[in-house]
C-alpha cells in the first residue's frame, strides 16, 4: 500500500454497541510505512484512530471491533 492509497468501509449496523454507534465509517490510510485505522461519524468526522504496523493488522482490528471483513473495503482517493 503506497502513501497515496486509502481504504474505506461502511460499519455494519449490527456491529455497534454503546460507543460504537456513533462511528458510521471507517477508513485505513498508510503512512510512514504503517497504517492507521480511523474510525469517522456520520459527517466524516473523526472520532479516534489507532496505529498498526501493516495493512493486514488494521484489517484485523476493524474486524475485531465492527465485523468488517476484507471483502468490506473499498479503495478511494487519497
Amino acid at each position: 500500500m503506497t502513501d497515496a492509497m486509502k481504504l474505506r468501509s461502511i460499519v455494519k449496523p449490527h456491529a455497534s454497541k454503546s460507543v460504537r454507534e456513533t462511528v458510521a465509517s471507517l477508513e485505513i490510510a498508510s503512512a510512514d510505512g504503517a497504517c492507521y485505522l480511523f474510525r469517522l461519524g456520520a459527517n466524516e468526522q473523526p472520532l479516534g484512530d489507532t496505529w498498526h504496523p501493516s495493512l493486514e493488522e488494521a484489517m484485523r482490528q476493524a474486524k475485531f471491533e465492527f465485523s468488517v471483513g476484507s471483502d468490506d473495503w473499498t479503495q478511494v482517493e487519497g
